[in-house]
């Protein structure tokens, strides 16, 4: 039986966020990435890399492209958008089809429609209803013709597109209300077969999601990809939103995931993803995929950025750079991050008074500013996967609007909660599963769990506490005090933090928290210059709500930036020592607990 063969590569990219350039803003200095303009390098040598294989090639993007850096945030008040950078380097680029992220919708949604309308790409929400944003559709189908072993042959791909259904919390406030986002599975599993009826004979699902469970985050949001891929009418996933990167190394065939096609292209342009398919068409049937090859090519520092995207991009850059120099406050101390994990930080403690100082402000007289307002500041900015320079660090004297562009990667708006003594303390458990349980007589024991992110870390302002390691997750909150008393389950209090938070992001859904009580209109950084020149909750600035004590002498190690050893007589009753460096260049330091 003669059977028919053809090739097909997809290239996909997720969770850009506005990263164009390779360039920090808060260092206003380049960085070793490329940004987008180094991925469109890619794009073309991967479009001419296929075409010499005989393979039709597809560009996608995945969603989490509009926000994420200080340029996004200074195009979405101050730029054109008809001139935005990231349309014209998407049209540029040749993108197929878009898929909407979580992020997308930060800056609202008509900004998002007119982003959208000068788009060339179809742009895709399967799961979001109809009309939320003009110029978004369910999905789309792409067709095209395609070289086969027997001459050329018409092909229609199906592009369905998937937000975790948490965004409807997350982004309440951007979202009209009448806009509904239906559970991902269902919603996919309908408009696959749909597809299909309407002539779809490939369909790839761009699944802003994740696709490794874990304890700390939320089903749909951050694992909800790898389901998606057992669906029989989903032929390839695209996945997202957590910022992983997936497969390490190229896999042919069944994966540990999925036996479908599957990559997660890391974020802010680290990676392009390469899917080649070998597809078969029987007679009297469709085309369905044979052999598959699911790839990453890293966009490294060696990659030539494309000067195309660098010109596009150079107006907004530069008139973004000369905002960021503005100065906004001065300082008498340093402000930084290096301790984020093992003390509590002056860059959380300047956070937790923004929230707070707004959070008064909008609940006065309101018949609760009766109660007493306490303030989260989540752990960011502290290495990580990022490396020893991730880090907040503000000298005395000025305070430019860069120093702050790191405080705050998302547009998250602060909000107020009522709570009780009996959530606050489920929460700060929580937060504290972030370390390894410790054990005595162990010096080189490692104090992060390094499968808990550090944005799932919370310290609230307002109280004190004891954070003890060596206890079991669940059981290391000890001297839960307010105000020199202890908490008691059922005491009132008002919780400044901010909307993902609110909405049990970081898998703090569990705690099942109220609605709030009040929103800021305030973006956190627009919050946080409120609170630098405001002198209220100064005190804040030198407490320490918490430490880490194991009620004994315990040993561990963790790791920071060479520059914190300036710092250490911060942390002096931890007993700080140099172990020596890591190969990414972080000073490995030992601690006593």
């Amino acid at each position: 039986m003669t059977h028919v063969t053809a090739k097909l590569r997809i290239l996909a990219t997720t969770d850009l966020h506005m990263n164009l350039l390779g360039f920090d803003y808060a260092f206003d200095a380049p960085h070793s990435k490329n940004g987008l303009a180094g991925l469109s390098t890619m794009v073309a040598d991967a479009r001419a890399d296929a075409q010499s294989q005989g393979r039709l090639t597809v560009l996608l993007d995945n969603g989490d492209f509009l926000q994420g850096t200080a340029l996004a945030d200074w195009q979405s008040t101050s730029g054109d958008a008809s001139k935005h950078p990231i349309i014209s380097a998407f049209n540029t680029m040749g993108y197929d089809a878009i898929g909407l992220g979580n992020h997308d919708l930060d800056y609202g949604t008509d900004y998002l429609a007119e982003v959208v309308e000068h788009l060339d790409a179809s742009v895709v929400s399967t799961n979001l209803s109809a009309g939320a944003v003009a110029g978004v559709h369910p999905y789309a189908l792409l067709e095209t013709d395609i070289q086969t072993s027997q001459g050329t042959a018409p092909l229609t791909i199906g592009i369905l597109s998937a937000l975790p259904q948490e965004t409807a919390i997350w982004n309440a406030s951007q979202l009209p209300k009448s806009a509904r986002i239906q559970p991902p599975l269902a919603s996919l599993a309908t408009a696959a077969k749909k597809l299909r009826k309407e002539g779809a004979e490939l369909i790839i699902a761009l699944a802003h999601m994740g696709i490794i469970p874990s304890e700390t985050q939320t089903i749909t949001g951050d694992s909800g990809a790898a389901a998606l891929a057992q669906l029989p009418d989903i032929d390839v996933v695209i996945a997202g939103h957590t910022h992983q990167r997936y497969p390490l190394a190229p896999i042919t065939g069944t994966s540990p995931v999925t036996a479908s096609p599957l990559v997660m292209p890391g974020n802010s342009a680290s990676d392009l993803g390469v899917i080649d398919l070998d597809l078969v068409r029987m007679p009297n049937k469709g085309w369905h995929i044979g052999k598959h090859t699911s790839a990453l090519w890293p966009n490294t520092g060696n990659v030539i950025p494309d000067p195309a995207i660098i010109d596009q991009s150079t107006q907004a850059h530069q008139a973004t750079r000369a905002y960021l120099a503005e100065p906004v406050a001065e300082i008498g101390y340093d402000l930084h991050s290096y301790f984020g994990m093992v003390h509590p930080a002056s860059t959380l403690a300047l956070a937790a008074r923004s929230k707070a100082i707004e959070v008064r402000k909008g609940l006065a007289g309101s018949g609760y500013d009766h109660l007493p307002i306490l303030a989260t500041a989540t752990t960011r900015t502290v290495g990580e996967k990022s490396g020893p320079t991730n880090y907040i660090h503000i000298p005395q004297g000025p305070v430019l609007r860069r120093h702050l562009a790191n405080f705050a990667p998302a547009t998250n708006r602060i909000c107020a909660l009522q709570i009780t003594g009996s959530m606050l303390h489920n929460w700060l458990e929580h937060s504290a599963r972030v370390y390894n349980q410790l054990s005595p007589d162990m010096p080189d024991q490692q104090l992060r769990d390094e499968r808990s992110p550090s944005f799932i870390f919370d310290t609230i302002y307002g109280l004190d506490y004891v954070i003890d390691p060596s206890r079991s997750v669940g059981d290391r909150i000890r001297s839960l005090m307010h105000a020199g008393t202890v908490v008691t389950p059922d005491q009132q209090f008002i919780i400044a933090t901010n909307q993902f938070r609110a909405a049990g992001g970081g898998g703090y859904t569990d705690l099942n928290l109220p609605a709030p009580l009040f929103q800021s209109d305030l973006t956190p950084v627009q919050a946080i210059v409120q609170a630098l020149q405001s002198d209220d909750l100064t005190e804040w600035m030198t407490i320490k709500s918490w430490q880490l004590n194991c009620g004994g002498t315990f040993k561990a190690v963790f790791e920071s930036s060479p520059i914190a050893a300036r710092y250490f007589s911060e942390i002096d009753a931890l007993c700080p020592e140099i172990l020596g460096q890591t190969e990414t260049g972080f000073d490995r330091i030992q601690i006593t607990l």
